[in-house]
């Protein structure tokens, strides 16, 4: 049983459509979590690689974003205010088919929210924005990614909620939760329920961060209770990988407002939360442990303690001249701001010293652990190791063959869908889906007449570039197969290291 493609209003289906046919008969992809912190942006990542390998153009856009940055647009010409993530994708995937302009339409700063409520902003506007900015995306793209923001209700106090732009966009829905069973489902149940109301179709669901012991009874129980209770698949099954959850110094420089005082070259070298180790012996016995110990550790001391920080400004100089293992570990230097700072003449010793990783931040010890142990690192453009770590991870595990399936039109290259050039024929041809609990006969040949026929002329032009390009893809192998047998790692991020 596979999800009813339905909006919410005749213009609204009319719309939809019109946008889900201008690129092939591909509806966007549209990926949503179930909550933070559960890999949305990497799950995008693999997406967006994976697509890639497909489409000869892939376009991408966050409809609503929160963490903005500030970007140059090359068809306004001036700097513009974009989702971070808007980054990190443009400039890893290298899209520069479409402008930044168009991929961050909404913005939620702060104040924006009191704004609207007190109709400082247009709920019109931010609805005109989100459908330009996907025309002109798909206009220039094969295939259309979408990332919201956190769960499917995020934004609704603005009204633009993530499940009511992907209803009003014509997209279908991939959900993303973290591994475990009961949790995991009850999470995504609320979830599937806000896609239901805004008419979305669920193309699947893709399952993060699960224990590699207990990976192959997650899959098997979860694709299980997806398709049993929902008629949805499970297009994903990701097994942790730890390295990815490790904080570079450059993320601890942006949690502490900070920069390292030395060592800045080693900006992007990642630590293990398990590997932080609070200094409290003696200076005899923290130089034995810097010695013999995990040699990738995150030291803590506090800023009184001048003999410690000596101690390890010496034992890199004197580990650099024997030419002994490499020197990994790091130093958090702590202390309350007004309370106590560090002295000149210790300051001064750290200008000049190349290689050694110092930071100095103005929190206790116990406040800098907490707040390390509770940080969830972000990937960004700037740590390339780590995000090409993250897709070369996660891609062989999604089912790409099936998701497509799920999303497009196109059931088979070879299908008279895919051959026939005429769009009204291809519109004929698309099967009926269905949404748990009701059916509805979707009328396509009505709702493409009543498109304008500038759009006519896309839909067609489109059509014949997408089924010429699926019958080149059937000759090539995928990188991906379905049922391909995937090693699960294990839990030692060694390797992964910089």
């Amino acid at each position: 049983m596979q999800s009813s493609f339905m909006l919410s209003s005749a213009a609204g289906s009319t719309a939809a459509l019109c946008r889900s046919f201008s690129t092939g008969g591909q509806r966007p992809i549209f990926v949503a979590a179930t909550k933070q912190h559960v890999g949305k942006t990497t799950t995008s990542l693999a997406l967006m690689a994976g697509l890639q390998k497909r489409f000869p153009k892939v376009g991408f856009i966050k409809p609503v974003g929160q963490q903005h940055v500030t970007v140059h647009s090359e068809t306004l010409g001036k700097e513009i205010r974009v989702d971070k993530d808007i980054c990190l994708l443009k400039e890893q995937f290298h899209l520069d088919h479409i402008d930044y302009r168009h991929m961050s339409p909404v913005i939620i700063p702060r104040g924006y929210t009191k704004d609207y409520i007190e109709g400082k902003i247009s709920h019109e506007e931010q609805l005109k924005d989100i459908e330009h900015a996907y025309e002109k995306v798909s206009e220039a793209s094969d295939v259309v990614l979408m990332e919201g923001t956190g769960h499917c209700a995020v934004g609704s106090v603005v009204g633009v909620n993530n499940a009511q732009v992907a209803g009003m966009l014509g997209a279908s829905m991939i959900l993303i939760a973290n591994g475990g069973l009961g949790s995991a489902f009850d999470e995504l149940e609320l979830n599937r329920v806000l896609c239901e109301k805004y008419n979305v179709p669920i193309a699947g669901v893709v399952i993060n961060k699960v224990i590699p012991s207990k990976y192959d009874q997650t899959k098997h129980y979860m694709s299980k209770a997806f398709q049993d209770s929902w008629g949805v698949p499970l297009l994903g099954c990701i097994p942790d990988r730890p390295f990815l959850g490790c904080p570079a110094l450059a993320d601890l420089e942006r949690l502490f407002k900070t920069e390292l005082v030395s060592g800045q070259k080693h900006r992007f070298r990642h630590y293990s939360v398990d590997d932080m180790n609070l200094i409290t012996t003696s200076l005899t016995r923290f130089l034995e442990n810097i010695r013999t110990k995990h040699p990738r550790t995150l030291y803590v001391c506090h800023v009184t303690r001048d003999d410690i920080i000596l101690g390890f400004m010496a034992e890199f100089q004197r580990n650099r001249r024997d030419d002994e293992r490499p020197f990994e570990a790091s130093l958090l230097v702590c202390g309350r701001k007004g309370k106590y700072q560090m002295a000149d003449e210790v300051r001064d010793m750290f200008e000049g010293l190349d290689g050694a990783p110092v930071m100095v931040v103005e929190y206790s010890t116990h406040q800098a652990m907490n707040m390390i142990h509770n940080f969830t690192p972000k990937l960004n453009i700037d740590d390339k190791n780590r995000v090409r770590k993250a897709v070369e991870h996660y891609e062989p595990y999604i089912d790409f063959d099936l998701l497509l399936e799920r999303t497009s039109g196109h059931l088979n290259p070879n299908s008279e869908f895919a051959n026939n050039q005429s769009c009204g024929c291809a519109l004929a041809s698309i099967p009926t889906h269905h949404l748990e609990g009701q059916t509805q006969q979707l009328h396509h040949r009505e709702r493409f007449e009543r498109c304008s026929p500038a759009m006519h002329e896309i839909i067609q032009a489109k059509q014949h570039h997408r089924a010429k390009h699926w019958c080149q893809l059937s000759t090539r192998q995928p990188s991906t197969k379905s049922g391909k047998e995937l090693k699960v790692p294990s839990d030692n991020i060694a390797a992964d290291k910089q």
